[in-house]
Protein backbone atom coordinates (compact mmCIF):
# COMPACT_ATOMS: atom_id res chain seq x y z
CA UNK A 1 0.00 0.00 0.00
CA UNK A 2 1.25 3.17 -0.63
CA UNK A 3 2.44 5.80 2.11
CA UNK A 4 1.13 9.49 1.85
CA UNK A 5 3.49 11.62 1.64
CA UNK A 6 4.56 14.33 4.17
CA UNK A 7 6.25 17.50 3.91
CA UNK A 8 8.41 18.21 7.21
CA UNK A 9 9.82 21.37 7.59
CA UNK A 10 11.98 20.47 10.38
CA UNK A 11 15.49 19.05 10.62
CA UNK A 12 14.76 17.57 13.88
CA UNK A 13 15.66 13.22 13.47
CA UNK A 14 13.69 12.91 16.46
CA UNK A 15 10.44 14.78 14.53
CA UNK A 16 11.40 12.74 11.43
CA UNK A 17 11.54 9.32 13.63
CA UNK A 18 7.74 9.81 15.15
CA UNK A 19 5.84 10.62 11.51
CA UNK A 20 8.37 7.51 10.19
CA UNK A 21 6.59 5.58 12.77
CA UNK A 22 3.15 6.59 11.73
CA UNK A 23 3.45 5.23 8.06
CA UNK A 24 4.24 8.56 6.34
CA UNK A 25 6.65 8.92 3.82
CA UNK A 26 8.73 12.47 4.34
CA UNK A 27 10.28 14.64 2.36
CA UNK A 28 12.12 17.42 4.42
CA UNK A 29 12.56 21.36 3.86
CA UNK A 30 14.09 23.41 5.99
CA UNK A 31 12.82 27.08 7.13
CA UNK A 32 14.27 30.65 6.99
CA UNK A 33 12.80 32.56 9.08
CA UNK A 34 14.28 34.70 12.32
CA UNK A 35 12.31 32.73 14.92
CA UNK A 36 13.56 35.26 18.00
CA UNK A 37 11.80 38.15 16.74
CA UNK A 38 8.43 36.60 17.10
CA UNK A 39 9.58 36.03 20.61
CA UNK A 40 10.34 39.77 21.26
CA UNK A 41 6.55 40.07 19.77
CA UNK A 42 4.37 38.09 21.51
CA UNK A 43 2.95 38.15 25.07
CA UNK A 44 3.69 34.83 26.01
CA UNK A 45 5.98 32.15 25.23
CA UNK A 46 2.54 29.57 24.20
CA UNK A 47 1.62 32.39 22.07
CA UNK A 48 5.07 32.89 20.36
CA UNK A 49 5.71 28.92 19.92
CA UNK A 50 2.24 28.98 17.95
CA UNK A 51 3.05 31.97 15.57
CA UNK A 52 6.74 30.50 15.01
CA UNK A 53 5.24 26.97 13.55
CA UNK A 54 2.52 29.18 11.32
CA UNK A 55 5.62 31.27 10.12
CA UNK A 56 7.30 28.31 9.53
CA UNK A 57 5.09 26.58 7.28
CA UNK A 58 4.11 29.82 5.09
CA UNK A 59 8.04 30.56 4.35
CA UNK A 60 8.42 26.70 2.97
CA UNK A 61 5.24 26.75 1.58
CA UNK A 62 5.92 30.12 -0.69
CA UNK A 63 9.20 28.21 -1.51
CA UNK A 64 7.51 24.81 -2.91
CA UNK A 65 6.97 23.61 -6.38
CA UNK A 66 3.79 23.15 -7.49
CA UNK A 67 3.75 20.06 -7.18
CA UNK A 68 5.19 19.87 -3.14
CA UNK A 69 1.89 22.06 -2.82
CA UNK A 70 -0.23 18.91 -3.37
CA UNK A 71 1.29 17.35 -0.24
CA UNK A 72 0.24 18.08 3.38
CA UNK A 73 2.99 20.39 4.87
CA UNK A 74 3.56 19.85 8.72
CA UNK A 75 6.25 22.48 10.89
CA UNK A 76 6.77 22.47 14.47
CA UNK A 77 8.34 24.34 16.61
CA UNK A 78 9.79 23.80 20.56
CA UNK A 79 10.34 26.50 23.33
CA UNK A 80 11.60 25.65 26.62
CA UNK A 81 10.79 28.38 29.32
CA UNK A 82 10.17 29.43 32.86
CA UNK A 83 8.52 32.73 34.29
CA UNK A 84 12.00 34.82 33.29
CA UNK A 85 12.89 33.82 29.95
CA UNK A 86 13.58 31.41 27.48
CA UNK A 87 16.26 28.56 26.86
CA UNK A 88 17.12 28.40 22.97
CA UNK A 89 19.32 25.92 21.25
CA UNK A 90 22.85 26.53 22.73
CA UNK A 91 25.56 27.93 20.33
CA UNK A 92 28.35 26.04 21.85
CA UNK A 93 28.92 23.58 24.68
CA UNK A 94 29.53 26.36 27.41
CA UNK A 95 25.92 27.99 26.52
CA UNK A 96 24.59 24.70 26.56
CA UNK A 97 26.01 24.01 30.32
CA UNK A 98 25.27 27.43 31.48
CA UNK A 99 21.74 26.70 30.06
CA UNK A 100 21.43 23.29 31.94
CA UNK A 101 22.61 25.05 35.55
CA UNK A 102 19.88 26.72 34.73
CA UNK A 103 17.86 24.23 34.74
CA UNK A 104 18.91 22.36 37.58
CA UNK A 105 16.56 21.47 40.36
CA UNK A 106 14.27 23.36 38.97
CA UNK A 107 10.66 23.16 37.01
CA UNK A 108 10.30 24.72 33.86
CA UNK A 109 7.75 24.21 31.01
CA UNK A 110 7.87 22.85 27.33
CA UNK A 111 5.65 24.16 24.37
CA UNK A 112 5.45 22.92 21.64
CA UNK A 113 3.55 23.86 18.44
CA UNK A 114 2.35 22.39 15.14
CA UNK A 115 0.83 23.58 11.85
CA UNK A 116 -0.48 21.29 9.31
CA UNK A 117 -1.11 22.57 5.69
CA UNK A 118 -3.07 21.35 2.52
CA UNK A 119 -2.80 23.88 -0.23
CA UNK A 120 -4.39 27.45 1.68
CA UNK A 121 -5.71 25.99 4.42
CA UNK A 122 -4.26 25.11 7.72
CA UNK A 123 -4.46 24.01 11.28
CA UNK A 124 -2.09 24.93 14.30
CA UNK A 125 -2.37 23.15 17.84
CA UNK A 126 -0.66 23.21 20.87
CA UNK A 127 1.04 21.49 24.05
CA UNK A 128 2.45 22.70 27.06
CA UNK A 129 4.25 20.32 29.37
CA UNK A 130 5.76 20.85 32.76
CA UNK A 131 9.16 19.63 33.67
CA UNK A 132 11.33 18.88 36.35
CA UNK A 133 14.90 18.52 36.94
CA UNK A 134 17.39 16.52 38.97
CA UNK A 135 19.87 18.10 41.33
CA UNK A 136 22.46 16.76 39.15
CA UNK A 137 26.37 17.34 40.12
CA UNK A 138 29.03 19.33 37.94
CA UNK A 139 30.57 15.84 37.68
CA UNK A 140 26.88 14.17 36.40
CA UNK A 141 26.49 17.10 34.10
CA UNK A 142 29.96 16.95 32.39
CA UNK A 143 29.32 12.91 31.96
CA UNK A 144 25.82 14.15 30.74
CA UNK A 145 26.98 16.60 27.98
CA UNK A 146 29.99 13.51 26.94
CA UNK A 147 27.53 11.38 26.08
CA UNK A 148 24.59 13.44 24.97
CA UNK A 149 24.27 16.06 21.63
CA UNK A 150 23.09 19.20 23.34
CA UNK A 151 23.90 21.61 20.57
CA UNK A 152 21.12 20.52 18.42
CA UNK A 153 17.96 20.43 21.22
CA UNK A 154 15.94 23.68 22.89
CA UNK A 155 17.03 24.05 26.54
CA UNK A 156 20.74 21.39 25.77
CA UNK A 157 18.77 18.22 26.60
CA UNK A 158 16.67 15.51 25.45
CA UNK A 159 13.92 13.94 28.05
CA UNK A 160 14.21 10.57 26.14
CA UNK A 161 18.52 10.44 26.60
CA UNK A 162 19.18 6.77 28.02
CA UNK A 163 22.90 7.69 29.47
CA UNK A 164 22.79 10.39 32.42
CA UNK A 165 19.45 11.22 32.06
CA UNK A 166 18.68 15.02 33.50
CA UNK A 167 14.92 14.68 33.93
CA UNK A 168 13.23 14.09 37.24
CA UNK A 169 9.77 14.14 36.74
CA UNK A 170 7.42 15.47 34.07
CA UNK A 171 3.65 16.32 34.12
CA UNK A 172 1.40 15.98 30.46
CA UNK A 173 3.20 14.74 26.90
CA UNK A 174 6.14 13.11 26.65
CA UNK A 175 6.64 13.05 22.90
CA UNK A 176 5.93 17.05 23.81
CA UNK A 177 9.12 17.55 25.43
CA UNK A 178 10.64 15.42 22.43
CA UNK A 179 9.42 17.65 19.98
CA UNK A 180 6.14 16.59 18.73
CA UNK A 181 2.94 15.59 20.73
CA UNK A 182 1.40 12.71 18.86
CA UNK A 183 -1.87 12.89 20.26
CA UNK A 184 -2.33 16.65 18.97
CA UNK A 185 -0.93 15.80 15.90
CA UNK A 186 -3.17 12.87 15.18
CA UNK A 187 -6.32 14.83 16.00
CA UNK A 188 -4.96 17.23 13.18
CA UNK A 189 -4.28 14.36 10.89
CA UNK A 190 -7.79 13.11 11.25
CA UNK A 191 -9.28 16.27 10.75
CA UNK A 192 -7.81 17.37 7.63
CA UNK A 193 -8.29 13.51 5.90
CA UNK A 194 -4.51 12.35 6.42
CA UNK A 195 -4.77 8.85 6.60
CA UNK A 196 -2.44 6.95 8.90
CA UNK A 197 -1.16 3.36 8.85
CA UNK A 198 0.10 3.59 12.34
CA UNK A 199 -2.56 4.72 14.61
CA UNK A 200 -0.21 5.23 17.61
CA UNK A 201 -1.16 7.14 20.61
CA UNK A 202 1.09 9.21 23.21
CA UNK A 203 1.50 6.49 25.93
CA UNK A 204 3.62 8.25 28.72
CA UNK A 205 1.14 11.01 29.86
CA UNK A 206 1.81 11.59 33.97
Amino acid sequence: MKKNILILGSESPRREKILLDLGLKIKKYKHNINEHKFIKKSNSFEEAVKCIAIAKNESIYTNLDNNDKNYFLLTADTLVWNSNFFFSKPNNLDEAKTNLNKLKNNSHFVSTAICLRKKEHYEVNFQTTKVVMKNYSDRYLNEYMKHNDVLSKAGSYGIQDKEFNLVKSYVGCYNNVVGLPVCKLIKLLNKMNLKIYNNILCDKHT
